[in-house]
């Protein structure tokens, strides 16, 4: 410690380390803010996410500059700082404190919206798949009369042979009875449609829960990441303004 003390520069050092790393973190955030769209979810929470996460910038700044003013106290040849400059440094980390306390219901909030929007997104995409299924069976019921003519004009050229002949008869067949006959129709494409529908259902559910697990994660880590660094800023504040006052 003696060592530490024997150097006046040191104070000052730490002390201009801190105010730089507070400087740029309160630009950083301004910038941030520039772009503010609070009514959109998303842009709230790639906000709140990155605010959290460059949040231990300032208080790595905060705790430089009162281990500085720390030094100072104890040092007889440091340079004094005007002591109105340790109360700003007071009352920005409390402010920051309450910041982030707000960030944890505001993200939790913005992040329920978010997928709110994306389940809407991923029940249009699911009902959006399912009506092209059912236009994809009204386009093969029109085709039958002009697939069932083809085989006729075939049957009649009298250019197929056996076993060509009796396959395209059996098809004819086939074909007449699913135009005649709406539940054959129904009952002969059920198996590839439920199919096909079950699918769409079985990624509809995998994609919900994906966006549901995303979002607690994410939401998990910003507010826990946040509400820690509001104690951490309000204990720094709120204990040097009571010393202070």
């Amino acid at each position: 410690m003696k060592a530490i003390n024997s150097s006046p520069w040191t104070p000052l050092i730490l002390k201009l380390i801190g105010a730089l790393l507070l400087l740029t973190s309160l630009i950083d955030y301004l910038v941030l803010l520039s772009t503010a769209k609070f009514q959109d979810s998303q842009w709230v929470i790639t906000f709140t996410t990155q605010v959290v996460d460059r949040g231990v910038f300032p208080l790595i700044g905060l705790a430089l500059l009162f281990i500085g003013y720390w030094l100072e106290a104890g040092s007889t040849d440091a340079t004094r700082t005007a002591p109105w400059l340790k109360l700003t440094a007071l009352i920005l980390s409390s402010i920051l404190g309450l910041f982030f306390l707000l960030i944890v219901p505001w993200g939790v909030v913005a992040t329920r919206d978010a997928v709110d929007v994306q389940m809407k997104q991923i029940a249009q995409e699911a009902s959006k798949a399912e009506t092209q299924i059912d236009a994809q069976v009204q386009q093969f019921r029109g085709q039958l009369d002009s697939q069932l003519a083809q085989i006729d004009q075939l049957i009649s050229s009298g250019q197929l042979k056996d076993p060509q002949l009796a396959q395209a008869k059996q098809q004819q067949t086939q074909l007449k009875r699913l135009k005649s006959d709406p539940k054959a129709f129904d009952a002969e494409i059920a198996p590839k449609k439920t199919e096909e529908l079950n699918k769409i259902k079985t990624r509809k559910q995998e994609l919900e829960s994906q966006t549901q697990g995303n979002a607690l994660r994410s939401g998990l880590r910003t507010g826990l990441n946040s509400l820690l660094l509001a104690i951490g800023y309000i204990i720094i504040g709120w204990t040097g303004l009571r010393q202070m006052l």
